[in-house]
């Protein structure tokens, strides 16, 4: 990689707020971070998170959990996938800025390091070229630019060094926005959608700072570590077994060799496999087990475990475990049986494809007479005015809404077994995917109990698709202590058409 050295001689401007001259705001998916600070403070071990960088208040920082001032500490900010960006302009609010006497009691970064990121098969890569950047002592904003790929999801903020506090080492960052420039079509709802998130969040995190949170069954550990127990890419003969076995998650597990560090979990990943098999909604009408003999449920969850989790699991790049985080114990979940309101859905479906069949016909209209009495590309020699408003291979096409009523139809949420004590659940909800098209991705999650707890955690998109999702087989290990309920481990089982993974997941010691 390439470092390109910027230490700027007139350090980046200070503003009340950012000026952004057109570019885009993203809000973060996952923000993680290599330490953070954990103490008692406001009677809970998770005040100074990494995603309080992204919450858009002052009054909340990172800091950094290091021996020391945390130089070579590292922040990572996960936003969408993008193909077409040329710029990141990133603003950063320097220090803890909840007042002016409390950013001088704490230290500052001074020089900053920020790398332009992917998600790689195997983790995080970081790509493009690097931009090193001395930062103002100085309350408001500051920005920096950061050239970066046309392909990239996320930055990498590292620091340098430090401006030292009067009181205390800690170093603290109260916010970090990134603003594209680049062709990618924006979508503002998803970036509206991942800033409540985040909202929502930070609200938990409030509410969980003035309660003892007792009735909760789980109590997280702050935060997981991450080991990989076994990695292999795939040659094109070991991806072709994948495109074999088809809808066979069962057999993809046997892909993996048997090892002594997850040998046990492995078969109760193999056992969720099996089942996922038989109840995949994937699979029509009643060949679906669930659909054909399961409950078809909604469930209620308690959302200070989602807020909990989220933080706990910051290293893991799968966010399909923090969604069911508040169905992991049964004492912290409830399902009541559900109307499906079937007709309801179904007329919706059909409005939908009247209105999908006037825009094909005047989409192939003007695309015949744009085409007439002229010489064609040589695209469109081979895709004609149908398949060009149907997006010609692409994913998108004129409308999703009649594929997303589709799934709709065919998803939803069962349970097996008793409502009160369910032996598992199974949710199938339409996504959308995609940064510079859309598309749907049909995501299913199965979640099995052993008593109260969750076993294995499984989720599956689609593979084979534009979204290329793998499938994740995350298995549980328990613990009881003072009357709460502790995930001491996840052994994840990591399947995809390039490479299979074993990771395993254990709370980390305080730094």
């Amino acid at each position: 990689m390439i470092l390109l050295s910027l230490i700027l001689a007139a350090a980046p401007p200070v503003l009340l707020e950012p000026n952004v001259d057109g570019a885009h705001r993203l809000h973060p998916r996952r923000v993680t971070a290599s330490s953070f600070l954990e103490n008692g403070w406001n009677k809970h071990a998770q005040n100074y998170l990494p995603l309080y960088i992204a919450d858009d208040d002052p009054a909340t920082a990172w800091v950094e959990g290091a021996k020391g001032r945390g130089e070579g500490e590292a922040l990572e900010w996960w936003g969408p996938e993008l193909q077409q960006a040329e710029v990141f302009r990133v603003f950063l609010r320097n220090g803890y800025q909840k007042s002016a006497k409390l950013y001088q009691a704490n230290a500052r970064p001074q020089k900053v390091k920020l790398e332009p990121l992917v998600q790689g098969e195997t983790g995080p890569q970081t790509t493009g070229t690097a931009v090193e950047v001395e930062l103002k002592d100085v309350l408001g904003w500051q920005e920096v630019r950061v050239p970066v790929p046309t392909k990239v999801q996320g930055v990498r903020l590292t620091i340098v060094s430090t401006f030292p506090g009067t009181t205390y080492d800690d170093t603290c960052l109260s916010d970090l926005r990134v603003y594209v420039v680049g062709k990618d079509p924006y979508k503002a709802e998803a970036e509206n959608a991942a800033f409540e998130q985040v909202r929502a969040f930070a609200f938990e995190r409030k509410q969980a700072a003035t309660r003892t949170g007792a009735k909760a069954a789980i109590e997280w550990a702050p935060r997981f570590k991450q080991e990989t127990l076994f990695t292999r890419e795939n040659s094109d003969e070991q991806a072709v077994v994948f495109v074999e076995h088809g809808a066979s998650t069962r057999k993809w597990l046997d892909q993996f060799p048997a090892g002594k560090a997850y040998q046990a979990e492995l078969e109760r990943a193999k056992a969720a496999a099996a089942l996922y098999d038989r109840v995949n909604l994937d699979q029509d009408g009643t060949a679906s087990e669930a659909r054909a003999k399961w409950t078809r449920v909604k469930p209620a969850e308690r959302a200070a475990q989602k807020a909990a989790a989220t933080t706990a699991l910051s290293a893991m790049e799968d966010p399909g475990l923090v969604r069911v985080a508040g169905l992991l114990h049964l004492a912290d979940a409830s399902f009541f049986e559900s109307d499906a309101a079937q007709s309801k859905l179904q007329k919706k479906l059909t409005a939908a494809r009247k209105v999908e069949a006037r825009e094909q016909a005047t989409c192939v209209k003007k695309c015949e007479a744009d085409r007439k009495g002229r010489a064609l590309e040589e695209f469109e020699k081979e895709c004609s005015c149908v398949d060009y408003c149907n997006g010609c291979d692409e994913p998108g096409g004129l409308s999703l809404k009649s594929e997303e009523f589709a799934h709709q139809l065919t998803g939803g949420e069962f349970v097996q077994g008793s409502l009160a004590k369910p032996t598992a659940f199974l949710r199938g909800v339409t996504e959308d995917a995609g940064s510079r098209a859309s598309w749907l991705v049909f995501r299913q999650t199965l979640v099995t109990y052993d008593g109260e707890k969750a076993s294995t955690v499984l989720i599956a998109g689609a593979m084979e698709s534009e979204a290329g999702d793998p499938v994740f087989v995350h298995v549980l290990g328990w613990s009881d202590s003072g009357g709460k309920a502790k995930v001491t481990s996840i052994t994840t089982f990591v399947m995809g058409i390039d490479a299979i993974r074993v990771i395993r997941y254990v709370p980390a010691t305080s730094a």
